[in-house]
This record gives structure tokens, C-alpha cells and sequence, in this order.
């Protein structure tokens, strides 16, 4: 055979028309978006400001102020001070209390002045002497500094009652080792890698799936709804490109706007947590922060595909309503239905393991992405995910398509 082989390779003269259709409304519409301020806001900008206080800022005040609760004593008042002089000396030498006086320890600690009250029989002594003595802690379980505060009044009882039992065990030729006879030592086998693993599925999934409908959401917004208000709609019916062109290259307009915001999501959380470790934050100091070729490869795959899925289901959204206030709204139930189960993720595992969840679009893309980051992902769950997020994304497509071409529809308003 003779001729050019390129040439064998090249698209029929009808596709070929019809690519360059849609390449003239995707560089229309995303010409468009990069000149609406708020598109390069969610897709840039707020990434990048947006990442570091979540992953960094939140955590490192946390910490810090556990540490100041922990290096305070917690404040307490006493009932019944003077019958438990040595417990509470032993308290405050340790440093885990501070013991105040105040006219009705119930009310005061109701209305937060102190932390905790210890309620002690006005007899404790006496009691001691013959056998065990109870004694009551009252705290509230809505207050952390009260919960901590709890804490250190069952160790400083459990202290002074371990003081106590020493004499006596002496005294019958026992030490505290003879009452527990069995000793029990625990390791950690989980190294740097897989606790960066963990923290990563924590919040990558979450990230990925929130800016996944966020960083597309004002450019569908604009090309369908916006379209709409401004009147513009009915000028683009008229030109050459047919329905599903003018619908593919608005979609292509949309997914490039919420592939960019979702790439500058996963590139800054990855670097603020590589760098986080030397603020002190425990959790990442433990923890290396690395993703493996392959998974990273796969993850990119099926972000793209919940990218396409979600651009095409808001851009239909879009076309379908009649101004933009109605969009927002339709647009609301498709943010909270994939974000919410994204933060739930964490407490589904057994979501993670049935076949039904990879059926899902949306649903599936968040379990795939934490199983890719453990390493415990299955091809079947992953052939599923893209098979039926490809499938939901050309239907979506094809509504918004079906909806250019209804008159009643597209000029609607």
C-alpha cells in the first residue's frame, strides 16, 4: 500500500468538523471562565490559603491547647477539705491539682468557675482504716478541661491509694508485682509510611470530593444558568455547532476548571503535611507523607473520572434551571450527598469491603481513594468505579445536550 500512514490514522473529515466545533466552544467558554473572579478564586486561590489552615493551622492549636491543659492543674474545689489532707497534698505536689474554696462546689462547677469537685465522707479517715472508702468526683462531660480535670483526680486517688497499699503488702511479705502476675507490653508495627497512609485517607478523600464540586461549580453556574440571565444563551443556539458540541465543549470548559482546583488541593495538602513536621505537630512527625507511583497514578485516574462525572451533572443542573438562584439550589443536595459520606468515610470501613458501593457514582470515587491510599484497593472495586462514573457522566451529558435542545428548556427563565 502506498500513501502518507499518518494520514490512514487521521479522523474522518466529519469528526474532524465536529472536534474543532468543540474546540472552538471549549476555548469560547473557557476563555470566558478564566475572566470570572471567582472560578480562579475557589480553583487557585483558595486552595492554596484554604489547605494549610486545615491540615496545619487546626491542628497545631488543638495540640496547643492540650499541652496548656495539660501543664495546668486543674482546678477543683472539695467537699469536706480537711478529712483528706494527704490525698490532696499529694495532688498538688504532683502538680495535677489546684485545690480552691468556693460557697457551693455544685453550682460553681455548673457554671464553669472550677473544673471538677471531689466529695469526700467527712469520716474518710476512719473508713480507710477498716477497709475501702469511696469517694465521688462530679465533672461535666461537655467540658473538656472538666474531663482532663476528672483524669487527674482518679490519679492522684489511684496514687495515694497505691502509697497506702504498700505498708500493707510489706507487712505480708508481698509486693504489688505478686497482685499482678501477669505483665502485658505492647509494639507498634505500623511504620512512618503506613501512619502517613492513615492521616492521608483521613483527609485526602474529603479534599478531593468537596473541591471536586466546588472548583467547577461557579464556571457551570455561569455557562448554563448565567447564560441564561444574560441572554446569551439564544445567540450561541443559532451558530453552527450543534447540541452536543455546544454540550461538550461547555463540559470540557467545567472539568478543566474543577480539574485545576482539584490538582492545586491534593498538590498543597501534600506539601503542607510534608512540611508540617516541623511545626511540632505530633501526628506528622510520626507520620512520612508519601504516595507510591501506582496509587498516585490510579488516584489521578478516578479524580479525573468524579471530576468529568460532577462537571457534567452540574453543567445538565445548570442549563435545566431557570436562573441562577435555582441552580445554587440544585446544586446544594449534590455538594452535601459526596460530601458528607467523605467525611464519614473514616467511620464506614465495612462500606469500603461491599461491592454495592462501587455501583454508586460519587460514592464510589471515596472509598477508592481511601483504599488506594492503605493499599488495600481491589481492580474489581476500581473497574467498577470508572465503569460506572463513565457511565453516569455520559448520560449527564446527554441531558444537558437533550436540554439545549429544548427550546422550553434552554430559554426558559
Amino acid at each position: 500500500m502506498t500513501g502518507d500512514p499518518w494520514r490512514r490514522l487521521a479522523l474522518p473529515p466529519e469528526w474532524s468538523a465536529r472536534a474543532r466545533l468543540i474546540g472552538a466552544v471549549f476555548m469560547k467558554e473557557a476563555a470566558e471562565t478564566v475572566r470570572d473572579r471567582r472560578t480562579v478564586i475557589v480553583a487557585l486561590l483558595l486552595p492554596v490559603v484554604m489547605m494549610p489552615v486545615v491540615t496545619l493551622g487546626v491542628p497545631y492549636l488543638s495540640q496547643r491547647q492540650q499541652r496548656e491543659r495539660e501543664q495546668t492543674p486543674a482546678v477543683v474545689a472539695v467537699v469536706n477539705r480537711g478529712a483528706a489532707a494527704d490525698l490532696l497534698a499529694l495532688g498538688v505536689r504532683r502538680g495535677l491539682i489546684s485545690v480552691v474554696e468556693v460557697g457551693s462546689p455544685r453550682q460553681a462547677l455548673l457554671d464553669r468557675e472550677i473544673d471538677a469537685v471531689l466529695e469526700i465522707p467527712p469520716d474518710f479517715s476512719a473508713r480507710l482504716a477498716r477497709g475501702p472508702v469511696e469517694v465521688t468526683i462530679l465533672y461535666d462531660e461537655g467540658e473538656a478541661g472538666s474531663v482532663i480535670a476528672r483524669q487527674r483526680l482518679q490519679e492522684v486517688v489511684s496514687l495515694f491509694s497505691a502509697a497506702m497499699t504498700e505498708p500493707r503488702l510489706r507487712a505480708r511479705g508481698l509486693s504489688r508485682s505478686d497482685l499482678i502476675p501477669i505483665q502485658v507490653s505492647a509494639r507498634n508495627v505500623a511504620d512512618q509510611r503506613r501512619l502517613g497512609a492513615v492521616l492521608l485517607a483521613g483527609l485526602l478523600p474529603f479534599f478531593i470530593s468537596v473541591w471536586a464540586v466546588l472548583g467547577g461549580q461557579y464556571a457551570a453556574l455561569d455557562l448554563g444558568a448565567g447564560e441564561k440571565e444574560r441572554r446569551t444563551l439564544e445567540a450561541l443556539l443559532v451558530t453552527p455547532p450543534g447540541r452536543w458540541q455546544l454540550a461538550t465543549g461547555k463540559f470540557l470548559a467545567v472539568t478543566a476548571a474543577s480539574t485545576v482546583a482539584v490538582s492545586m488541593v491534593i498538590a498543597t495538602t501534600l506539601v503542607t503535611l510534608r512540611l508540617g513536621a516541623g511545626w511540632g505537630i505530633s501526628e506528622l512527625k510520626r507520620a512520612a507523607v508519601v504516595i507510591s507511583a501506582g496509587p498516585a497514578l490510579l488516584m489521578i485516574l478516578v479524580a479525573f473520572a468524579l471530576v468529568a462525572f460532577l462537571s457534567a451533572l452540574q453543567l445538565a443542573l445548570s442549563i435545566f434551571a431557570r436562573g441562577l438562584r435555582e441552580a445554587q439550589q440544585y446544586f446544594t443536595p449534590v455538594y452535601l450527598l459526596l460530601s458528607l459520606p467523605a467525611m464519614a468515610a473514616p467511620f464506614l470501613e465495612g462500606w469500603g469491603r461491599v461491592l454495592w458501593t462501587y455501583l454508586v457514582p460519587g460514592l464510589n470515587a471515596v472509598f477508592l481513594f481511601r483504599q488506594l491510599l492503605l493499599g488495600t484497593a481491589a481492580w474489581s472495586h476500581l473497574l467498577l468505579t470508572l465503569a460506572t462514573t463513565a457511565s453516569a457522566t455520559v448520560l449527564a451529558l446527554a441531558a444537558a445536550a437533550r436540554f439545549l435542545g429544548q427550546e422550553a428548556v434552554a430559554l426558559r427563565s
